[in-house]
């Protein structure tokens, strides 16, 4: 008995001295190393904080600052406060390396990480997927031993959540496409788990500008993540009139923000430098963004049978009353507010079950009740395929069919694109083309002729151009209902 008990303990403390842990790098001098002073810093920076201000903000993503925590601890502070008696399983952190530019992607694959407040493990089951996914994504240790960005958002991890794991991701490239499947691959693993997940992005913001420099950028940059102009942000990044330091980790989080989150991000803080050191002449911007968690069964954005009726009628007498007196006319705004929100939509007009017009917009421009009042008359009198409507007797043999778009999500694998769910709007350069969901319903066509057809008629470009990596895809999807249901 004594042999196997001398065995066991043999075996656990050779699994002791190999496993590997990450050592704190900037322990002692970006926070305290003592767990007490730790401890009383982080209690000074949540002691303020009103938790029910923000308590209906359940975050799905995080963009938090990395800096020294006297100068950016508050506004990190704002976005942990949001976890407060939530349960989350692994958190996901996606960070610079400002140490490295090695054209890869570094998953931390060790076993634990190590702060003052004790260690966190690794998720190795999603950290080990991650790693076979590409011959880029690797375990380099050289990069993650003196990174600072991501060790700064574990303390208030610990701080605020229990019993949970952690992937540490730092993106040590440039290179989009690679980080183009760094987010694909993220996606598909989410998609696939039942864990309860935490996106963080760990970025500061510009630079070393003076503070109203500075702050004028910030603001920008800020309002572009906001707004999801996404594509803009990246152009004024590398235009430099837009300055944050985790952009290449920011720009697959925000591919994963895209896929899974719909409702609008909020800031919760934007501070600098000097507002803690009173110097405002070389300051750094921090930020505190939260994206919140869209629940798996949101039926806030679905029509109700009165509103389908009320915005069916307004089409109809929209049309009516541009043949009467040749203008728009809007009405006021509606009773329920949410058909006031800015949405996407398009309007399609049937005559005997034959196409009569249909005009829209891909992307969200007014409230919907008014989109849909410009959409019926520029159907109706303004698609270049037909002639305009002549009289309201033509009108009234005329079935009108509304379809009210989702906001739309890039996507880099076609093969993804769901048949009769999703529609598709495809670019490349000034070209584009958009079909709707049910276009491949009424045609019957595969994948394949669809997107051939997508490219070559709707957006004059080659037929396989779908596959060239230059050409942008965007699925979306759509609530339709017509005056025929």
């Amino acid at each position: 008995m004594k042999k196997y008990m001398y065995i066991l303990l043999i075996f656990l403390l050779f699994s002791c001295l190999s496993s590997q842990t990450r050592q704190p790098a900037v322990a002692g001098q970006w926070y305290p190393k003592d767990r007490a002073k730790l401890q009383e810093m982080m209690d000074s920076f949540f002691e303020n904080i009103d938790l029910e201000e923000n308590s209906d903000l359940n975050p799905f993503g995080l963009i938090s600052p990395h800096a020294g925590f006297v100068y950016s601890g508050k506004v990190a502070a704002l976005g942990y406060s949001l976890l407060n008696g939530k349960k989350i399983d692994t958190v996901i952190l996606l960070g610079p390396s400002h140490h490295y530019s090695n054209d890869v992607v570094s998953i931390y694959n060790g076993d634990f990480c190590q702060t003052p407040f004790g260690k966190i493990p690794i998720d190795k089951d999603i950290s080990s997927e991650l790693i076979k996914a590409d011959k880029r994504f690797v375990f380099e240790l050289d990069i993650h031993a003196p990174e600072h960005s991501l060790e700064a958002q574990l303390p208030f991890l610990q701080y605020k959540l229990d019993n949970f794991k952690v992937v540490l991701i730092l993106t040590s490239t440039n290179d989009l496409s690679l980080l183009d499947k760094l987010a694909e691959t993220i996606i598909s693993i989410t998609e696939d788990t039942d864990k309860k997940l935490l996106y963080i992005n760990s970025s500061d913001m510009s630079h070393f500008h003076n503070y109203k420099t500075a702050s004028k950028m910030d603001q920008y940059t800020i309002d572009l993540i906001l707004e999801k102009k996404w594509d803009k942000l990246r152009q004024e990044i590398f235009s430099r009139n837009c300055e944050l330091c985790g952009y290449f980790a920011l720009y697959p989080f925000l591919q994963i923000m895209q896929h899974f989150q719909h409702d609008k991000a909020v800031l919760l803080k934007y501070a600098n430098s000097g507002d803690v050191s009173g110097d405002m002449s070389r300051v750094v911007g921090y930020a505190s963004i939260v994206f919140p968690n869209t629940p798996e069964n949101k039926e806030e954005d679905k029509m109700t049978e009165k509103d389908k009726k009320f915005l069916l009628e307004l089409a109809r007498k929209s049309i009516e009353n541009y043949l009467e007196k040749g203008s728009i006319i809007f009405p006021d705004t509606p009773e329920n507010p949410d058909l006031a929100l800015e949405r996407a939509v398009f309007v399609t007009l049937h005559k005997k079950g034959n196409l009569r017009g249909c005009i829209g917009h891909m992307q969200a421009r007014m409230p919907l009740y008014k989109a849909v009042v410009e959409m019926a008359v520029s159907a109706a009198f303004e698609d270049p395929r037909f002639i305009p409507v002549k009289n309201k007797k033509e009108l009234e043999g005329i079935e009108i069919e509304i379809s009210v778009l989702s906001p739309m999500e890039r996507i880099y694998d076609h093969e993804k694109i769901r048949m009769g769910i999703d529609g598709v709007w495809i670019r490349k350069g000034f070209s584009s083309g958009v079909y709707l969901p049910q276009v491949a319903t009424e045609t019957g066509w595969s994948r394949t002729e669809f997107l051939e057809s997508l490219c070559s008629s709707k957006a004059g470009l080659p037929r396989d151009a779908y596959k060239d990596p230059d050409t942008e895809i965007y699925i979306y999807q759509v609530e339709k209902f017509s005056e025929g249901e």
